[in-house]
């Protein structure tokens, strides 16, 4: 599996084509146009191709939201066979080793998910994020404020959960573990059939990352396409 970090202005019109119809084979409910719009609107997208071309993408762009630094996940989707490899998530790595070079206060991790897969990677490679089995307060202000900002119309902040009226994309199908993560995800997400999405942030510190985190970054060369 080939590793691909680009810049979102020199992907392919091969590639945004074959990123939209993974997104497509995995989530109902929104808009034709929603998909470009998001793409559009990110900086950065890691790739993972393999000799049938791309098999998993996700998307990031980096926001200053009440004088924080927040880099901010899109539409993120990885085909059901590939699901087993760390590519996504070492890739991610390599982006938080390089943000980390610019100095100064670290970025935020702002993750917004639609399903427990997504949320299993904060207590997989973090050793502090929010909401979590372990309560973190000045983490879950900082999360309450920029959620807040960022989606005034969808956002409660009693519940940590975005709620978006209409044209909402949902996910098709979701394994339903019994993990303890997948089960708080789901119990405080119950909406997630319907598209709600549980906001979530990790201070994107490299020493926040826990043993197996550097491991995947350790084991994975993505090539950047700048």
């Amino acid at each position: 599996m080939q590793v691909e970090i680009w810049s979102v202005s020199r992907l392919s019109e091969a590639d945004r084509q074959a990123m939209e119809g993974l997104y497509r084979a995995h989530y109902d409910g929104a808009p034709a146009e929603a998909f470009r719009r998001d793409l559009a609107a990110k900086e950065r997208a890691i790739l993972l191709r393999d000799a049938e071309g791309v098999r998993g993408f996700s998307t990031l762009r980096r926001l200053t939201v009440g004088g924080r630094k927040v880099l901010f996940s899109g539409d993120t989707v990885v085909a059901a066979s590939c699901r087993n490899q760390t590519g996504l998530a070492g890739a991610f790595g390599h982006v938080m080793q390089r943000l980390a070079q610019e100095g100064g206060e670290p970025y935020r991790w702002l993750l917004i998910c639609k399903g427990a897969r997504t949320y299993r990677f904060l207590p997989t490679f973090f050793r502090h994020f929010t909401p979590g089995a372990v309560e973190e307060p000045a983490l879950a202000a900082e999360l309450r404020a920029i959620a807040s900002e960022l989606f005034p119309d969808a956002y409660d902040p009693s519940t940590g959960v975005l709620h978006f009226a209409a044209d909402k994309d949902r996910l098709r199908t979701d394994v339903l573990r019994r993990d303890p993560e997948s089960v708080r995800f789901r119990t405080l997400n119950p909406g997630w059939t319907q598209g709600d999405e549980l906001c979530c942030l990790a201070p994107l510190d490299l020493g926040n990352l826990n043993a197996l985190g550097w491991r995947v970054i350790r084991d994975v060369s993505p090539v950047w396409y700048e």
